[in-house]
Parts: C-alpha cells; structure tokens; sequence
C-alpha cells in the first residue's frame, strides 16, 4: 500500500496527541451501538452530558471490516457504520460528538466487526451449528427453519442461524474479516506471523473475498461471501483505512470485535472425534491485529487500539469446537508483542473479554464444571484463566435479556445480570474496571439491573465511590435525563425540530382497540398496545421498548382498515429513503442510483439491470428506511 513504515510528522504527532483524550487509571466502556434514526441523538446526548455520565469510554459500533476510508475525505460512505444519511454519511456531526466528549474526559473508540460484521450464514450454519451434529444448543434453529442441514440455502438465509427470521435480514447484512493480499501490511503482518508459527502451518484463505462468488471445497457449494469488494477495486487495505479514518475523526482509539466462529469451526485440525485446534483462527486474528499495529505505529504512534474477546478465549485446555476458545492464550503466548500492544503500554486499549451470553445448561457441557454454574462464577472463572496466564483482560457485562440462549426457545437457562451477580462480579473485578453492552440496551426484565444503576456501581468500583461522575446517568435522547438510576422514565416530550426522537407515547388511531403504547408503562407477556394505527403484542416483559423496532413486540397488523395513528413516528432524518423508488426487474440502473427493496435503501455501484438488491455485489445497501437495523442481536 502507499504507506508502510514513514514516519509521522512531527506537526501530525502534536495534533494527535492533543485531541484524543487519555484515560487515567481504570477504563468503564460503554458500547453505543449506532443506526440512522436515533444513533445521532444517543450521542449527542451522551456528548451535552459528557461531564457527568458514569462512563469515561465509548465504543462506536460497528464499523465493516471490509470499510475503505481515503484519508481527508472526511466521509463515512464506504465505512458502513450506518450512522447518518448525510452528503458525509455524518462524518462532520460524528467528529464534533468525539472532540466534545473526549474534551470533557471520555475517550471515544471506533469499533469493528461484531456479530453480524462477523457472521458468514453459511459457514457458520454448516460448520458451526450443523458440524457437530444433531444434538448441538442451537441446531433447533435448523429444525425449525428448514427441517434438516441439506435444506439450508440462501432462500431460507441458511435456516437463520446468525439471526432469527424474525430480523428479517439478507445477506448485505453480513461481512467477514478480508484478507487483503493487495497490502503490504498486511503481508507483511502474514510473514510475522508465519515466522512465528508454532502449531500447524499456516493456511490463509485470500479466496474467500467479500462480494465475490466461493465455492465450498468440502461442499462443493457455491456461495457468495457477504460484504463487500470495493476494498480491492479502489486497493485500499481496510485495517489501514481504519487507522486513517480514526486519526481524521480524533478518536483515542479503535477496537477490533472478532467473531468468526465459523472460521475456527471450518478450518480446525485434529481427529474426526475431537479434540481439535483452531490454530489458523488464530493465525488470520493475529495477522489482522498486527497489520493494524503496523498501520498505528507508521500513521498515528499514539493511538490506543482494543479488542472484544471470547470468555474462554484465555483457556489452554482441548478444544472442542463451536466457539473461540484458546484463541487469545495462544495470540498471547505465540506473539506477545501483537497482545501486550493492545492490552497494556501507552497504545493499550485493553482485551475485553465478552463474559456474557452464557448458559447453566448442562445438556450440553455450558457449565465450566458442575460447581461453577452461576454468572458471577462463570465470569470470575474465565477471567482468572486470563489473570493465571498472565494475560492482561478487562471484565464485560451485559445489560438487559441475554442474546443467548435466545429467550424465545430457552429462557430457563439464561444468566442475565442482576443485582445479587453484579455485586458478586464487581467483589471480585471491580477495582480494575469494565465495559457492558449496551448504552441504551432495556432491561428487558423487572430484577434486571438497568443501564445506569449498572454504569454507576461499575464506576464507582472501579474509579472510587467519590468520583463525581459515577453518580451522573445515561441521559435519553432528546434532553432527557432519568432521575432514577433503578427504573427509568422518560417523561419529556419531542423538542420540535427536524431531527425529533419517537414519541414517549402515542394516542389511539382509529380503529385501534388496545390503550396506546407508553414509554413510561410496564407490559406483560401477551399486553396489546396500539402504536402509529397498528397493534402490538408483547412477546414479554417489556419496558421503553418502541413497538417498530421489533422484539418483544409483535406487529399484528393495522387497527382497522384505513386507519392510521394520532401520532406519526417521526425520525432522525425524515424521508430516509425519500427520493428513491422501489427495485424493478425491468429498469437498467446506472452507477449510483438509489433503489428502495425489503425495507432498505440500496446504491448500484456500476450499471446493472435484473440484478436484486442484497444478492447481486452491485448493490451496496445501506440504511433501513425506517431505521431499525440492528448489528448485534439483542431484545
């Protein structure tokens, strides 16, 4: 690529050490995830009350690991965090979100991967849930959407897997970490960590490109991989662009989220019966850290970089499929330099470890042992893995109703937090501080601890009971700030004003037989409530939960016919996909021109005709036209 090892310049150097901020002691993170409609108002509230929010970390989430970002372009289009619908896609509104907080003492991370930016349905589906048999916690979901593994196809979006029908995604809605053989870093992070190598050869896989056609050399299947090959046309190397885009954006650092399940699962060694190694996974995770290291050395020395990393990720014992364990204990002992990089020193933005999404269901072995079964246990237990291999990690959280296992098919066997588990989590982790998913992430359940009362005690554990800002809160879109830090309400009305925030409540349209959706109301399983002239159901437990962004509520169609709502849902940026008509079969589009199809506003990147939207690489899609997108599963 065009830069390898040049030096920064001085003018450069004093720049970047000026506007990122640097946090002192401790870190407590909040992961913000973004969309369109109200991901600009969740900052900018974040941002007003930076002074005195009980967080002095954000991760912005989620950027494509496939993003190309040409320094001093200052646009986000190509960086697919779906931030805003602007000629810069919210570049500018984005930077001054960042200057504000970090001015007032909270650093700001650009995070990448996640979930779904992760995710490869097929792979994930064939090797993952249906690898290791029938009897696997998650195959239910290939029973229920296709009957059996053979009967997975794109059709059915490989029985739903990554996620439930329910989200109604396409395969747009998926990347996966690229191999850019374009670079030179990365090359160059391949030969270190080739030379490096201390387990099976390494394998890399530059076949698999995102956007293009791949064919399964075990299956015999061809499939296109999801995301997005405009990288290679332009030759950019995403994890360089990252840097460049941090560096102009003023970030303190970047965080690389990397959850490639599949790619352990696919390209594992060892028995037919196990155990194995999932040493190529940790091959091509290495390789991306270290291109990225390379990348903050030559272009901004004093950024801080992070990780997201898997619970079991610090353990040394067998394999045995399904997850990422081992994969950070080997990164660590087979290239300390790349782990100690990001988990201590003045670039270390920490390994934080995902303690979440766990399960007490012995059926299948979820249990470190039978005498270790609780949250607190479980999490106390993989970070001390961490702590005996003398990795430096960071305890997560997650706020509210766990992704997994998914409420809907095994509620018994979910570890949410509440109060009784942070105390025994926070007794044992606290002083060193933490991250939680998410800023804004409900509850979701009566004695589950909220995000603020959740924010506060981490704070407070970790940066002292004293510390002013770890009685401030998480302030609510629009300018309101909860005064409860147990239940929150939202009582104030919509400033007007063209970016205003849905409703807190809505009256009856015509027609509609259930009260009006509130805000402020707890539902019940099976509570009807009428939102925007339509009828909801609660799926269950329920509160602050806008009934158009999906579970737990389920749209039972219109109040009556013609009928429509008292209240309109207005958006962040109304008429998101105004401008643009629906995809037809029969219209030639040239490059750049703007479709409508499934919800979702979609750019031709070269002339194409008969080519559908979310199928076909020409198509880019971009936002949701009504805004509720989501890049990490969770209710």
């Amino acid at each position: 690529m065009r830069l390898t090892t040049a030096l920064v310049s001085i003018a450069s150097a004093v720049v970047m050490a000026c506007s990122a901020v640097e946090a002192a002691g401790p870190v407590v993170a909040g992961y913000l995830l973004l969309n369109p409609t109200n991901g600009p108002a969740k900052l900018k509230a974040l941002a007003d009350n930076a002074a005195t929010i009980p967080i002095n970390r954000i991760f912005l989430s989620f950027a494509r690991p496939g993003m190309v970002y040409v320094p001093g372009s200052n646009t986000l289009e190509h960086v697919g965090l779906n931030y805003a619908n602007t000629p810069d896609f919210g570049f500018a509104d984005l930077k001054a979100r960042v200057t504000t907080l970090q001015a007032n003492g909270v650093e700001v991370f650009l995070s990448v991967g996640g979930w779904n930016y992760g995710c490869f349905p097929y792979t994930y589906t064939y090797y993952s849930v249906g690898g290791y048999g029938t009897t696997t916690p998650n195959y239910y979901k290939i029973l229920e959407n296709g009957g059996s593994l053979d009967k997975c196809t794109e059709a059915n979006m490989w029985c739903y897997t990554c996620e439930p029908q329910k989200e109604g995604t396409v395969l747009a809605d998926f990347d996966i970490f690229p191999e850019p053989t374009n670079s030179t870093t990365w090359k160059t992070a391949v030969q270190y960590v080739t030379a490096g190598a201390k387990g099976a050869a390494p394998v890399f896989h530059p076949e698999m490109v995102p956007g293009r056609s791949w064919t399964d050399p075990i299956t015999k299947i061809t499939n296109l991989v999801p995301g997005n090959d405009y990288f290679i046309k332009q030759n950019r190397d995403p994890y360089q662009d990252l840097v460049y885009l941090g560096k102009d954006l003023g970030l303190a650092g970047i965080d690389i989220d990397y959850e490639e399940m599949w790619h352990a699962d696919m390209y594992k060694d060892g028995p037919s019966t196990g155990p194995w190694t999932n040493h190529q996974t940790v091959y091509k995770y290495a390789a991306i850290m270290r291109d990225v290291q390379i990348n903050i050395q030559a272009i901004a020395p004093t950024m801080k970089i992070a990780t997201a990393a898997s619970a079991a990720g610090g353990l040394s014992s067998n394999w045995w499929g399904g997850n990422l364990k081992n994969i950070w204990y080997l990164t660590y002992t087979w290239y300390p330099e790349v782990y100690n990089f990001m988990s201590q020193g003045a670039n270390g933005g920490g390994v934080n470890v995902m303690t979440y999404d766990l399960s007490n269901n012995q059926e299948y072995h979820e249990c470190p042992d039978a005498n270790t079964c609780s949250l607190s246990q479980q999490v106390n237990y993989y970070m001390k893995s961490y702590a005996d291999n003398g990795m430096a990690a960071n305890v997560g959280y997650e706020i509210g109703i766990p992704a997994y296992p998914a409420i809907e098919h095994d509620p018994t066997h979910q570890l949410p937090l509440i109060q009784s588990e942070l105390s025994a989590i926070l007794a044992a982790q606290g002083a060193k501080g933490g991250f939680f998913w998410e800023l804004y992430k409900a509850a979701g359940q009566p004695n589950n601890v909220d995000v603020t009362s959740a924010a506060q005690q981490i704070c407070k554990a970790a940066l002292g009971a004293n510390t002013p800002r770890c009685s401030g809160v998480i302030p609510q879109p629009g300018g309101v700030v909860p005064t409860s830090t147990v239940t929150i309400t939202v009582t104030a009305t919509v400033p007007p004003s063209s970016t205003s925030l849905p409703p807190t409540s809505t009256t009856p349209g015509p027609g509609c037989t259930a009260s009006a959706w509130s805000a402020a109301t707890v539902y019940n399983t099976n509570d009807k409530v009428s939102y925007n002239g339509r009828q909801y159901t609660a799926q269950w437990w329920s509160q602050n939960n806008l009934p158009t962004a999906g579970a737990p509520w389920t749209d039972n169609g219109p109040c009556s016919s013609g009928s429509g709502s008292a209240t309109p849902t207005p958006t962040v940026n109304p008429g998101t996909c105004a401008g643009a008509s629906a995809w037809s079969s029969a219209t030639a589009y040239s490059s750049n021109a703007k479709v409508t199809y499934g919800g979702f506003l979609y750019t031709a990147q070269w002339w194409t005709s008969g080519d559908t939207p979310g199928t076909a690489s020409v198509w880019v899609k971009g936002t949701s036209c009504t805004g509720g997108l989501r890049r990490r599963l969770y209710q």
